[in-house]
């Protein structure tokens, strides 16, 4: 652990990463149906370990940072470590009783974007990013 903790400390003090944590093999797993149909298959991304866990320890510092700024909804559940499904599924049940006792009607819609992280420009996400208060050097 000690070792580890020094050299991601070296990292992000001279905000450099070896080159090895930034390439990744991707390999095509099939899912089902027809095999000729690129959409059966998901491409998986094999990385560098000790890299994924550098990653890993900084998405764990910004939901810290970004939680205790109060920079996320409330309703955001998805990505954060507290059980937020159980309370949406709470949330949906205490609905539909509610609207069972008062012979009311309820309607629900759930939304789920295709690929919404990977369709966001990276520029985007870094504004905002800048625009929350991090810094130059925090962002890079």
């Amino acid at each position: 652990g000690h070792v580890l903790a020094a050299v991601f400390d070296v990292c992000l003090t001279a905000l450099r990463l070896p080159p090895a944590w930034k390439v990744s093999t991707t390999v095509l797993i099939h899912k089902k149906g027809a095999l000729e149909d690129i959409n059966n298959w998901r491409p998986i991304a094999l990385s560098n370990t000790v890299g994924k866990l550098f990653c890993s320890l900084l998405a764990c510092r910004l939901s810290g940072w970004s939680s205790a700024n109060g920079l996320l909804s409330e309703a955001q559940k998805g990505f954060t470590p507290a059980e937020g499904c159980l309370e949406h599924n709470f949330l949906l049940q205490e609905l539909l009783d509610e609207a069972r006792r008062r012979g009311g009607e309820l309607c629900v819609a759930w939304l789920d974007l295709a690929n919404a992280f990977g369709s966001v420009p990276h520029s985007a996400l870094f504004a905002a990013l800048r625009s929350a208060g991090l810094t130059a050097d925090q962002l890079r």
